[in-house]
């Protein structure tokens, strides 16, 4: 994420404050996700969020291991990953 890219990414989860429940659709790999996590934790907003991996970084792990696949390279399947992911349970990380 870039710098600018990644003021604005804060800027729009402060707006989720106000939130009773939210989703977030992380597209990026095991770091993005880690990223976004940590975020969401200074916030406090770990117990609003429901976060969504669409596994398109090099590892994957976390991806894989909660079952949403080690990689997404085929774009026509992005609306059938999308409603797979509007449909999954929620699992709760330690983090």
């Amino acid at each position: 994420v870039t710098g600018s890219n990644r003021l604005r990414f804060l800027c729009s989860l402060r707006l989720f404050q106000k939130f009773d429940n939210f989703r977030i659709l992380v597209c990026g790999g095991d770091g993005s996700v880690g990223w976004v996590l940590s975020e969401i934790d200074k916030l406090s907003l770990h117990k609003q969020c429901q976060l969504g991996v669409l596994p398109l970084g090099t590892g994957n792990d976390l991806a894989r291991v909660l079952g949403w696949g080690g990689s997404c390279d085929d774009d026509t399947q992005l609306p059938q990953i999308l409603e797979k992911l509007e449909r999954a349970s929620t699992k709760m990380l330690d983090r």
